[in-house]
């Protein structure tokens, strides 16, 4: 089904590049570390997930509901609408939800790895403040590979959670797709007609 959405293909071939063997090896090291969750308390992770989401677990909508204060600080530019006007953790869900298996998969070990990447502080990364969520995303940044290109990936799928929504379009200056305003119709992956020039030249 994200074949028909071409900014799902490109988020599926962004996290497709990152080695799978690399997030089960990240998973493995977690699974020794994770450990020190038994010793915290319950309640300290009781918060639930809204009604409204479907395919995220607990711990992605954790991840996701904190880089998207940290990624779209929309409250520093006026024009923008907040990213609660715009309801970017029902968009991104909707969003995993038509993921390929595949890429659910990795999304899934990705996501885990960042939110338990900081329990030596016995805290999940979306229990830092703003600042110290920066930090570590900015040392992930500069880290292994597949950790920066994680990070990008995070980023695109919010990016793309946020911006598809037409109210954030005026801040921009954009007035929508033109295909939609001159009434072009859709091709999808069919490949472009080609003239009868061209054909002279498979023979």
């Amino acid at each position: 089904m994200s074949q028909q959405d071409s900014a799902l293909v490109q988020f599926e071939n962004q996290l497709a590049s990152l080695s799978r063997r690399r997030f089960l090896k990240t998973g493995l090291v977690l699974g020794t570390t994770a450990a020190t969750v038994l010793t915290l308390p319950s309640r300290a992770f009781a918060e639930g997930v809204p009604t409204y989401i479907r395919h995220l677990s607990e711990a992605e909508y954790r991840l996701f509901d904190k880089l998207r204060v940290v990624f779209l600080a929309t409250e520093r530019f006026p024009d923008l609408p907040s990213t609660t006007d715009v309801p970017v953790m029902e968009n991104l869900d909707n969003m995993v939800g038509r993921l390929n298996s595949d890429t659910r998969f990795l999304l899934s070990l990705g996501t885990k790895s960042l939110e338990f990447s900081t329990l030596y502080k016995l805290k999940r990364f979306s229990s830092l403040t703003n600042e110290q969520a920066l930090a570590q995303i900015r040392s992930w940044q500069s880290g292994l590979a597949f950790q920066g290109g994680l990070i990008v990936s995070l980023k695109t799928l919010l990016g793309v959670a946020y911006w598809r929504d037409p109210r954030t379009w005026q801040g921009l200056e954009y007035d929508g797709p033109v295909s939609a305003k001159w009434g072009i119709r859709r091709l999808g992956n069919m490949p472009l007609p080609r003239d009868d020039e061209e054909k002279k030249f498979d023979k």
